[in-house]
Formats: structure tokens, C-alpha cells, sequence
């Protein structure tokens, strides 16, 4: 799993803002184009790598695999002497070294396959993303150039190798070519949310956003006629936006601005009716000459940049959706580098139809870092979910009286861990009854934790431009006691879900629902249940996926009753108590 530890000052990632930082397949043919990656980069003080920001600091060789002399596999199923950790037994002079992730140091691999004579390093990932590499001990005696690729697009190279041999660059592209045109996640307007409840967008008036991007040109040659495309497709594939600008005028190693403040602009996206699932959008730059005739990029791969925002039934969110589960993708997970107490993740929710909504809980993702040994496993561990009302009023982030002095508490429930397998998976908790939101209020959905060994899932879609264009809070964080506004940076979002509901007849539920609990919680097998009620009272337990594990009739006295638990799988289950004067009350409960 990716992990960092990272300082709230940090704003973004090289490799996110600075798309002209490629790896790219040259030969053969079918492995051209560009790679998602990150580098090792020097400025962080613990690589003394060459400095991809700078134009025309590239790598371009053939692939080889790194052979340490180990003998048997990893839990990826990859020879163990592909790791790299020990001294290479081949010789790689002239070659980029490929090296798989899993034991040792960043920095020590690199070491390893610069002392056989690589000229370059590709590290590949466990996973399906990239993430920042840290140097280590070793980090700052390597001068080589080190990039790290998904696992996807590491074996796409791999199994290319078996064939013959493969030719990639990596570095900095700029000025290396004549006409070359690019787009860059961090300076465009992404969709306004990866997930918004169809209850808020019903039509177009309820949900629309601004469309735009920004021009580079990384060629020699300035270009007098470039245009920008954007299209939205719908959930069945049809598009349902096709909108382009053309005749903008960019001198070599400039950029153009295609948004509503400037003078070449993108109408709006809106529809009149949204059905529910994912949508794209995409844009697209191109360029023509004086005879209006398509002039070929020399490196067409940055001409275009995506983005995926979800018309969800029931989430709410800033992540752009897990195709696998669903659900908030949070497959990356950081935690702040100083911090001794509480960390929090948090995702804003404001909107003028709010009280159509009820939040019934939240989804998140998290895991368990290495630096306490001790402290590894993640069942039993407790997370504190609050749904804050922000009363600070303010218009945006510019007004002077923006900040985070006034936040009520709402509601509040603790989810725990019951087991390994739920660590690094999207997860979800659940508040004792569904809170009916008001209409232009702000509010606050936070995830907390005061295990500092404990990382919190993110995503990257980029609202870097997002946030400098609406000027409102999206993801703040927060880490003893302090908040930080984009909390990490605003290119990486924190994957908290809001679970709603139509709050429609909710208001009425309430008026019957009265306070409940147990304990002691987590519990093997007997638990005490404490309501705020006498008598007879039916109990129906189900779990998180709504499945029903067990019935029973409890004799409340004193607002107390007993229950065992002891026949129920491990995990989290939701009591439900219905008293005899129709009044109910709802709590969650782990079975350990």
C-alpha cells in the first residue's frame, strides 16, 4: 500500500503539476506513449537525482530486468531477485534498470542497479497508482535518474521485454521537439465533485459547472493556431458535450488560458436531466496552421487530460469513484509528518437543496504504517466520525473571516476494525439515526484518528484549479488541533464519503427515536444494551450490508437489558430496538 508521511506546507507533487516530466515508450511500436509516474526528485533532500524540472534533463535506453542472485517469489508473485536489494549479479552498463517494489529502500535498489552500470531506474509499484518516492539511507548517493510506474503499466513493459528489446524515455520533454502542445491536470477545472446525490442535481440549474484549461506549449516553435476541445459522455457512452475554442496564439515555452475570466472561453456544462452513474470529461488541445490544415504533434500524448464525476444515489464525495467497488476510491494514504494527537480528514458539503438530504454515515479508507512494529494490526482500531455544522460565516476562501472557529458537532459515532482484511479497503460507518441537513448551511464530515501510526486514504484528482477558480473549501484536514484548509494539497483530495438519504419522512422518524447504546463495545459475547425506555422491546441486529443476523425480544428494566453476542461472525452489526410505545433507537456494535 502506498504510505507517506507528508508536511501540511506541501501544495502539490511535481509529478502531478508538471506533465512535461514523462516516461514514455519509444520502441517497439506497441508499447509507445506516455506512462503515469512519479520521480525522485532532488528537491526533497534525500535524493541527489538529476533534476527533471529542468528542460531537456531526460534518459532514453533500453530495459533490463535487475538480477540480486535471490531465489524465490514475492507475495505479487515476481521473482525475489527482481527486487533489487542486494548487489546485481548482471551487468546493466548503458541499460534503465527494472526493478520491482516490495522490501528494501527506494534508494538502496537505485544504489544497487547504479553500481552494475544502469544509466536509469524504473521502479514498479505493487499497485495500480504511483506514488512519491522517498530515498532513504541510500537516496543521496545515487545520481541517476529514478521514476516509478503503476504495476499495470510496469507489466505492459515487462511482458514487452520477454519479446525483445524496449526503448523508453524518461525526463524532461521540453523544447526536445518542434510542435508540441500539452495539457496538465493541475491547471484545469475539474467536474465541482467525483460524487453528487442526484437529489442535488436535477436539473440543470441545481448542478452545473465551469469548464476550461490551460495551453502549454513545450515545443521550439510558437503556434498561432491552437484549440481546446472539451466533451462530457454520459453513463451510456453518448456524448452529451462537445464544445471547442480555437485561433489562440502561443510563443514557445507559453501558455494560454481557456476559461470564463479569460478571453477565450467554454460555455458552461449543465443538462436538463442527469441519470445516475459516471460521466467523463475530457479535453483536448490540437493545432493547425496557416492553411487551417492539423499540424502533427511530435508528442501527442499530453494532448489530452480526463476527469470522472459520479450521479450517485446515495454518496457524496470529492473522490472520483472505485470502478471495482463503487465506492470513494482512496488507494493512497498519507498522514501528516508532525503529528502527535488527533489527524482528521474531513470533506465539505454546502449547498442551497441540502435539506433534501439526511446523512446516515461515512465511507473511508485507512491503514497501518511500519514505524511501530508493535502497533500493526488493525482490528480493534477505533475511528471517530462527526459531522460538524461550519458557522463561520464566510463567503470564500478569500473573506477575511474565513476559518474554523465554529464548528457544532452534529452527530457522532465511532466505527472499529475487526479485522486485517478491512485495512486499505473502503470502509463504512454509521450514525445512530440520519441527520436531516439545512439548506445553505456548511457543514463539516470529518474522520479522526489518535493512533499516529495510522494513515488516511486519499485520491489525486486534481482541484488545484478547481480551488483557485470557486475559492471554496473542499477537503481540509486537520492534525492537533490545527486545520489546514486543502489540507495536503488540493491535487489530493480526501476520499471521505458522505452516505445520504432522502430526508423525506425523516423528521417524523425522530420524533419516536430516543438514545441507545451498549456496552462493553467491542464485545466477544455479552454486551449490556441501555436505552432510554422500560419493558419489552424487539431487537433486530443486521450487518453493514443491511443483511439481518439475528432477532431477539429483550425485558428492559432500569433502561437496561442483556444480550450475547457470541453466535454472531466478527464484525460490525446495527441494533435496531423497537420499544413497546413505538420509540426506537439505533447503535452500532462490534463483535471482536
Amino acid at each position: 500500500m502506498n504510505k507517506f508521511l507528508l508536511s501540511f506546507s506541501i501544495v502539490s507533487f511535481a509529478y502531478f503539476t508538471n506533465a512535461q516530466v514523462i516516461v514514455a515508450g519509444v520502441s517497439p511500436s506497441n508499447i509507445v506513449g506516455n506512462y503515469a509516474n512519479s520521480w525522485a526528485d532532488p528537491a526533497g533532500g534525500d535524493w541527489t537525482t538529476p533534476n527533471f524540472l529542468i528542460p531537456g534533463t531526460f534518459v532514453e535506453d533500453t530495459l533490463m530486468m535487475v538480477d540480486d542472485g535471490s531465489t524465490g517469489t514475492n507475495p505479487q508473485g515476481n521473482p525475489i531477485s527482481a527486487e533489487g536489494c542486494n548487489p546485481l549479479i548482471n551487468n546493466l552498463a548503458g541499460k534503465i534498470a527494472v526493478i520491482y517494489r516490495n522490501t528494501c529502500e527506494f534508494g538502496a535498489k537505485a544504489l544497487n542497479a547504479q553500481n552494475a552500470g544502469a544509466v536509469g531506474v524504473i521502479i514498479i509499484n505493487r499497485d495500480p497508482e504511483v506514488l512519491q518516492m522517498g530515498g532513504g539511507v541510500s537516496g543521496a548517493t545515487v545520481t541517476i535518474p529514478v521514476v516509478m510506474l503503476s504495476n499495470t503499466d510496469g507489466a505492459i513493459l515487462v511482458n514487452q521485454m520477454q519479446s525483445g528489446p524496449v526503448v523508453v524515455f524518461m525526463g524532461n520533454k521540453t523544447l526536445l521537439f518542434a510542435n508540441d502542445v500539452r495539457l496538465s491536470s493541475g491547471a484545469a477545472l475539474a467536474p465541482k465533485q467525483g460524487f453528487v446525490p442526484s437529489l442535488l442535481a436535477q436539473n440543470d440549474t441545481e448542478f452545473n459547472f465551469s469548464v476550461g484549461a490551460r495551453i502549454y506549449i513545450d515545443g521550439n516553435q510558437a503556434q498561432e493556431n491552437v484549440s481546446l476541445r472539451a466533451t462530457v459522455t454520459n453513463p451510456s457512452g453518448n456524448t452529451v458535450y462537445d464544445n471547442s475554442v480555437s485561433g489562440l496564439s502561443i510563443l514557445s515555452l507559453d501558455s494560454a488560458d481557456v476559461d470564463p475570466t479569460s478571453n477565450f472561453s467554454l460555455p458552461d456544462f449543465s443538462l436538463t436531466t442527469y441519470p445516475v452513474g459516471t460521466y467523463k470529461l475530457t479535453y483536448t488541445a490540437s493545432m493547425m496552421d496557416g492553411s487551417m490544415t492539423n499540424i502533427v504533434d511530435e508528442y501527442a500524448s499530453d494532448n489530452s487530460i480526463s476527469y470522472t464525476f459520479t450521479i450517485s444515489d446515495s454518496i457524496y464525495s470529492a473522490a472520483k469513484i472505485d470502478t471495482l467497488t463503487g465506492l470513494p476510491s482512496g488507494k493512497t494514504f498519507y498522514r501528516p509528518s508532525e503529528n502527535n494527537q488527533t489527524y482528521s480528514i474531513c470533506s465539505a458539503i454546502n449547498n442551497p437543496n441540502a435539506s433534501r438530504l439526511a446523512v446516515a454515515g461515512l465511507y473511508f479508507a485507512a491503514t497501518k504504517g511500519t514505524a511501530v512494529p508493535e502497533d500493526s494490526l488493525m482490528a480493534g482500531e477505533e475511528m471517530n466520525l462527526t459531522l460538524y455544522k461550519w458557522e463561520d460565516s464566510f463567503l470564500d476562501l478569500n473573506d477575511a473571516n474565513f476559518g474554523f472557529t465554529t464548528l457544532t458537532e452534529v452527530a457522532q459515532a465511532y466505527f472499529y476494525y475487526t479485522d486485517e482484511s478491512q485495512e486499505g479497503e473502503t470502509v463504512y460507518g454509521a450514525f445512530s439515526t440520519p441527520i436531516v441537513l439545512e439548506d445553505n448551511q456548511r457543514y463539516l464530515a470529518c474522520v479522526q484518528t489518535v493512533n499516529i501510526n495510522l494513515y488516511m486514504g486519499h485520491d489525486n484528482t486534481n482541484y488545484t484549479w478547481n480551488t483557485d477558480y470557486y475559492l471554496q473549501p473542499i477537503c481540509p484536514n486537520e492534525s492537533d488541533g490545527a486545520w489546514y484548509t486543502t489540507g495536503f494539497g488540493a491535487d489530493i483530495p480526501n476520499a471521505v464519503g458522505i452516505k445520504v438519504m432522502s430526508s423525506d419522512g425523516i423528521g417524523i422518524s425522530e420524533i419516536n427515536t430516543v438514545n441507545g447504546s451498549a456496552y462493553p463495545n467491542p464485545t466477544s459475547d455479552d454486551l449490556t444494551i441501555s436505552i432510554e425506555g422500560e419493558g419489552v422491546a424487539n431487537v433486530t441486529v443486521t450487518d453493514i450490508s443491511g443483511k439481518i443476523a439475528a432477532t431477539s425480544i429483550i425485558s428492559l428494566v432500569n433502561g437496561k437489558a442483556n444480550f450475547n453476542v457470541s453466535a454472531l461472525e466478527v464484525g460490525m452489526y446495527i441494533f435496531n430496538v423497537v420499544l413497546e410505545n413505538g420509540k426506537t433507537s439505533q447503535f452500532n456494535v462490534v463483535k471482536k
